[in-house]
């Protein structure tokens, strides 16, 4: 389990495919939960998290201490869910969304796979202009592959809770580190970035800004969730701007 959170739909989504239908992938997920609840491997937050529909939101679980020192095999990095802000955590949440619907997509690509890099190691540490060291923190890096193709892209995922001008600052930073060249010599070449909103009012006020901050062309790309599968079908056009 590599998300830091996740909901009940969101896990029976990832492996619905084990199972005969949604809605028995959903009962089945809801009962290995409660097991591993009971084993005291996951817990289940106490809190609300806004942004759900109907007024209750799902069950938000994470690793406890236990499950994750079991998972990776480590005694090190104590999980502590309940000291994170609940913009935080739906933040979090908004990322495990964006990974699920990455993998829904790629199911559906004839001979596809994926490859994802979670936080930290899809983190990118660089040496800045006075040889300082910088770190470079997406959200998500994935690598789509196919017999015809393979794409790469940072993902961020934005809540439209920033400051446009943050987000260009991050673009700015993305632009730096791959003036060092280090990743296409890690990958051969540069991953497309690939900006999350949750609405297409915020995707035109980025795309708008970012066109005005005449940032390198063809590099970021600005999606919403309902639009992510296409551009992971498609691979990114040749444009920053929206079609």
């Amino acid at each position: 389990m590599k998300f830091r959170f996740a909901t009940t739909p969101q896990l029976a989504r990832l492996d619905h495919q084990r199972y005969g239908s949604r809605g028995s992938a959903l009962r089945q997920t809801t009962r290995h939960l409660a097991s591993l609840e009971t084993a005291g491997l996951v817990l289940r937050l106490e809190r609300r998290v806004g942004g759900w529909p109907g007024g209750s939101g799902p069950a938000v679980w994470a690793l406890t201490t236990s499950g994750y020192h079991q998972i990776t095999g480590t005694t090190g990095a104590r999980q502590r869910p309940r000291l994170l802000s609940t913009t935080f955590l739906e933040h979090l949440l908004a990322v495990t969304e964006t990974r699920v619907i990455v993998a829904e997509t790629v199911r559906e690509i004839d001979g596809a796979s994926v490859h994802v890099e979670h936080e930290p190691e899809c983190w990118r540490t660089y040496l800045g202009l006075h040889g300082q060291r910088l770190t470079l923190r997406p959200d998500l890096r994935l690598e789509i592959t196919t017999q015809e193709f393979r794409d790469s892209y940072f993902l961020e995922v934005d809540r439209a809770t920033e400051n446009p001008a943050r987000v260009i600052a991050k673009c700015r930073q993305y632009q730096r580190y791959r003036r060092t060249g280090q990743e296409q010599q890690r990958a051969g070449a540069f991953p497309a970035v690939l900006w999350i909103v949750p609405h297409t009012k915020r995707r035109d006020q980025l795309n708008q800004h970012i066109r005005q901050a005449e940032l390198t062309s063809g590099m970021f790309h600005v999606r919403t969730l309902d639009e992510l599968p296409t551009i992971l079908r498609d691979g990114p056009p040749t444009s920053t701007t929206h079609p």
